[in-house]
């Protein structure tokens, strides 16, 4: 069998063999990480390659594209009869601990899906017995829960993005969808839990909500032939779900873990079989999942983790014939907090205190203005300038202004309009005090957090003596006392002494 590869998958593995030193391949969903395990197994065929496996259903299919291909192949699974002695052996790593006895041979160990496990005692054991003089991750996502960047050990090679092959033709182009009713739901009184929503916190909202999902789905989706992956909560939320699509006449299929294995398999081989054009999951299909002629996923639950987001909404990009698009609809605000597709990533975060200061949202200052209606990437960068009135002076001053509790909570309820129309410099800022909150809150920190009406004074504050060279200053200042674990609660006073301090210096001048 003739592979086509590509030159991002050539310079990929080139690059992994001659640094000479263990490092990370990271290769967009739908990149072709097979045909580069294919490619260093070939390249190194005078070594005993081990590839590390988790996900079941990549076994058949990989054995058959090295086998194909001349090398001969070992397997450590069940179900499969070990025999010693092949070019190259592929171990479930789940498997790996019962078969210890095998005294498999290893020179090279290849790891798929790097990020999910590789700080586990499971993966560092066997790493530590096969004793490997070279490493070699793959993953679309080198980073952890937090943003950071999964191994500082491993060199991180990146010979190409998602949207380098949206505009090759690689992937599918994304068109985006965020309906409006589903960015006016409020999740700020929801728990975090290790960097993320609390399911059970979600499910008090989400829950309510299925029929909303359910008929949008149908809308948007269904009604104009899309194949559909749903991404719920949690288990009662894909029953629910389940009986929303139901009660609509939808046939549908679902996967979770309390159903049997068997019962899992044959609804995914109906999906992949076009028997039906929906499948609900939670959780179970997000990594590793291959169905090319998917061409929508439907966000039906927020998520802080920006690693989750990307390997969901990768699951409808594969390029497939006869696909033109991939619709990505978000019912749950995961665009507006962490950008799209096509969006460049800096995944070399080493730190989780320089993770907090990622900013994903560079492309999504005008949401508001784009909801509704279905738009592509180009369309959402082109951002909404808000042009700030001259100062006025008065020569009375105004008596006190009083306000009712009730237009004082109108008011607070508008700030997240208001921040949407913010220019990049300060969504940048807000971006950062927003996720240094995280990492406070994680770490059971709360009193360092800066809170929404500080956060909102900051941002009246700062649009006073509004410029360039002052937003990126506070930025810095938010980083440099993060970088410190310093509270960034008394911000307000530090950024007005900051605003004070280059008055100073430009009077001076």
């Amino acid at each position: 069998m003739q592979i086509l590869e590509k030159d991002y998958q050539v310079n990929s593995v080139r690059k992994a063999i001659d640094a000479g030193v263990n490092s990370i391949i990271a290769l967009p969903t739908g990149g072709g990480k097979s045909i580069c395990i294919l490619k260093v197994c070939q390249a190194m065929s005078n070594k005993k390659v081990v590839v590390s496996l988790r996900n079941a259903a990549l076994v058949p299919q990989l054995l058959h594209t090295l086998s194909v291909n001349g090398l001969s192949v070992s397997v450590v699974k069940s179900g499969y009869k070990y025999v010693a002695g092949g070019d190259v052996t592929l171990v479930m790593e789940q498997s790996y601990g019962r078969r210890k006895h095998l005294n498999i041979a290893c020179d090279v160990l290849l790891r798929d899906e790097y990020h999910v496990g590789c700080m586990g005692s499971v993966y560092i054991t066997m790493r530590e017995e096969l004793s490997p003089d070279l490493i070699i991750g793959l993953t679309a996502t080198p980073i952890d829960r937090l943003g950071v960047y999964i191994d500082p050990s491993m060199q991180l090679i990146e010979e190409t993005t998602t949207k380098g092959l949206i505009d090759l033709g690689e992937l599918a182009k994304p068109v985006y969808k965020v309906p409006r009713l589903s960015q006016e739901i409020d999740y700020s009184a929801v728990k975090m839990y290790r960097g993320d929503f609390s399911v059970s916190g979600l499910d008090l909202i989400l829950l309510k909500h299925c029929a909303l999902v359910a008929q949008q789905t149908m809308d948007d989706a269904l009604s104009k032939g899309r194949k559909v992956m749903l991404f719920a909560n949690s288990i009662n939320h894909v029953e629910s779900l389940s009986a929303a699509f139901h009660s609509l006449g939808v046939k549908h299929e679902r996967v979770h873990s309390k159903r049997s294995i068997a019962d899992n398999d044959e609804s995914i081989r109906r999906y992949k079989a076009n028997e039906v054009s929906l499948i609900i999951n939670m959780s179970m299909l997000t990594i590793g999942f291959d169905d090319p002629a998917t061409d929508c996923v439907v966000l039906a639950r927020p998520t802080k983790i920006l690693r989750l987001y990307l390997q969901i909404i990768g699951r409808c990009l594969r390029a497939s014939k006869g696909k033109a698009d991939a619709l990505i609809l978000d019912l749950a605000q995961c665009i507006s907090t962490h950008g799209f597709a096509e969006d460049y990533r800096d995944f070399t975060r080493k730190t989780a205190k320089s993770a907090a200061i990622m900013a994903e949202r560079l492309s999504v200052t005008n949401i508001g203005q784009l909801v509704d209606g279905e738009f592509v990437y180009d369309e959402s960068i082109v951002r909404k300038r808000v042009k700030r009135k001259s100062t006025v002076i008065r020569k009375k001053p105004r008596q006190g202004l009083v306000a009712s509790k009730e237009l004082i909570e109108k008011a607070a309820s508008k700030r997240d309009e208001a921040l949407l129309r913010l220019n990049p410099r300060m969504e940048k800022l807000v971006s950062t005090i927003e996720l240094v909150n995280i990492v406070y809150e994680q770490q059971n920190e709360t009193s360092k957090m800066l809170d929404d009406i500080g956060l909102g004074k900051l941002v009246s504050l700062i649009g006073f003596a509004y410029s360039d060279s002052l937003v990126d200053s506070c930025t810095a200042l938010v980083e440099g006392l993060h970088l410190q674990n310093k509270s960034i609660r008394g911000l307000q006073l530090r950024v007005s002494n900051l605003i004070t301090a280059i008055c100073m210096k430009d009077l001076a001048t």
